[in-house]
């Protein structure tokens, strides 16, 4: 009774326990972030129970007995090298799509020119405003930030 209680009060405050995005690449980012997760907790759970079962399985009744030689496999370690690298090169490629569309900026952004001091920011809007260690922007406008271009 209490478990599912506890279950249900989660589930009702489930939005609260996420933050509201804050771009709108956060939703990618949360989709790849929770396939880690999963990935890494099937993982964790495979291997674990893995070593369980060969833990009982081979265990040494006495001192005498020895387990046989093993043998080697070229089609087992080519699996457990080749699955791994093809689950490695997805996770990069979907990781890599996610930070080359956040750091290309919508059509039409409005470009921001920033440089970077050892204790302050220069800022400088394209109408000619400047500000110091603080950024105006209006609302619902991308914007692109850059460096000055050198003359």
């Amino acid at each position: 009774m209490t478990v599912s209680l506890i279950a249900g009060t989660l589930l009702a405050q489930w939005p609260q326990l996420r933050p509201t995005n804050a771009s709108i690449s956060a939703d990618r980012v949360d989709h790849l972030y929770f396939f880690l997760t999963g990935l890494t907790l099937f993982f964790t759970f495979s291997i674990f129970m893995t070593i369980f079962y060969f833990m009982i399985k081979y265990r040494r009744r006495s001192e005498e007995e020895r387990p046989p030689a093993t043998e080697e496999s070229l089609s087992l370690e080519l699996t457990w090298i080749v699955i791994p690298s093809l689950i490695c090169v997805f996770v990069f490629l979907w990781g890599a799509s996610l930070f080359f569309a956040a750091a290309r900026p919508p059509q039409g952004a409005m470009e921001i020119f920033v440089v970077g001091k050892q204790w302050m920011w220069h800022l400088q809007h394209p109408e000619g405003q400047r500000e110091i260690n603080q950024l105006h922007i209006p609302v619902d406008v991308p914007v692109r930030l850059t460096r000055p271009r050198k003359t």
